[in-house]
C-alpha cells in the first residue's frame, strides 16, 4: 500500500476522469433487472456492483476538460471533484479495489439473474450495511 505521501495524481491514468458512476437502486425483483438490462443495452454504460454489494450505473465518457491525463479547469474543478480523495482512488487502490459484477451488456446481466438472483444469492443491503 503507498504511503500518504506517495498518493498523488502524478503517474494516474485519470481513471477518476473517464467516467461518472452514480448509485442506483439494488434491483429486488426480476421486474427490476429489466432497467438493469436497458442500462447496459447502450454502448459505453455499465452497471457494477461495489465490494459492498451497493449497485451503480456508469457512463464511460471522459470529462471534456480532460487535457492528457490532467484537469484543464483545475483552479476552477467542480466541488466533487476538490472532494475526491486520495483513500477513494482507484488507481491508488490498486488491487485493493474490486468490483464484485460488472456488466456492459444483457447477457450478463441474464447470467446473474440465472446463476445468482435464482439461486436466492443475490445481496440486498439494508441501510445499516452500507459504509456511513
Amino acid at each position: 500500500m503507498k504511503s500518504e505521501k506517495d498518493k498523488t495524481c502524478d503517474k494516474c491514468d485519470a481513471l477518476c476522469c473517464n467516467h461518472i458512476a452514480i448509485e442506483i437502486d439494488t434491483p429486488e425483483c426480476l421486474e427490476d433487472f429489466e432497467n438493469i438490462k436497458w442500462f447496459v443495452a447502450h454502448k459505453n454504460v455499465n452497471v457494477y456492483v461495489d465490494e459492498d454489494y451497493i449497485w451503480h450505473l456508469e457512463f464511460l465518457t471522459p470529462c471534456e476538460h480532460l487535457e492528457g491525463n490532467r484537469c484543464g479547469i483545475y483552479e476552477k474543478r467542480p466541488e466533487i471533484c476538490k472532494e475526491h480523495s486520495h483513500d477513494e482512488c482507484v488507481f491508488h487502490k490498486g488491487e485493493e479495489y474490486k468490483e464484485l459484477y460488472t456488466f456492459s451488456k444483457i447477457k450478463e446481466v441474464e447470467r446473474y439473474i440465472e446463476d445468482v438472483f435464482k439461486k436466492g444469492e443475490h445481496i440486498i443491503p439494508d441501510e445499516d450495511y452500507k459504509e456511513e
